[in-house]
């Protein structure tokens, strides 16, 4: 259970947060400023909130997890394509977080001023929603250099590195294969239908 509560492993159960929930955040805010509901606005900001306030635990766990790469405690390391990867999602990551966290920000400001100015918090949730869909767009541009780090199947074939090229002796013509001789045998072998009258 130990491994399963490292900050590599806790990084990546948490940091699809800001894409997957805030895409769900999301819709009950566009529908409560739709259909001019204070109930689905207010629950919508809320999840946009909670969504948001993962962030620190996210960018705390990513940099742990660079730490143990860096000090050689998570085995296999990585190699030089994945390290390259790495410096750029974190890269990445840093400029992503400031605009989630207006996000947040925004959804905060519309959900006090939904207590006493309901049509103000509508607009400021139109604000909350392009908030949300910008930070959707770069946290899947940052998840992109994520993936690359451990999965070669996300590097563009020139990332990849190459596949070391069999030695001559392997790639040479098959030698044919020894036909396999019967020993001659000096006694007859009889017929069938010797014997029978």
């Amino acid at each position: 259970m130990e491994t399963l509560f490292t900050p590599a492993h806790l990084h990546l159960a948490i940091n699809h947060i800001p894409i997957i929930g805030l895409a769900v955040a999301c819709l009950p805010v566009l529908l409560g400023i739709v259909f001019h509901s204070r109930g689905a606005l207010a629950s919508g900001l809320v999840a946009v909130i909670l969504c948001v306030g993962m962030m620190p635990a996210i960018m705390e766990t990513g940099e742990s997890a660079q730490e143990s790469f860096d000090d050689g405690s998570i085995d296999p390391g990585m190699d030089q394509v994945g390290k390259a990867a790495f410096r750029e999602h974190s890269h990445r990551a840093k400029a992503t977080a400031p605009v989630v966290y207006a996000a947040g920000i925004l959804a905060l400001v519309s959900l006090l001023t939904l207590i006493k100015f309901p049509r103000q918090a509508a607009w400021i949730g139109w604000a909350v929603l392009l908030g949300g869909a910008l930070s959707i767009a770069l946290s899947v541009w940052t998840a992109e250099a994520g993936g690359r780090i451990r999965h070669v199947e996300f590097r563009p074939a020139s990332k990849v590195l190459p596949i070391p090229s069999p030695s001559p002796l392997s790639t040479g013509s098959p030698s044919p294969m020894p036909s396999a001789t019967l020993p001659e045998t000096s006694t007859p072998i009889p017929s069938p239908t010797a014997g029978t009258n």
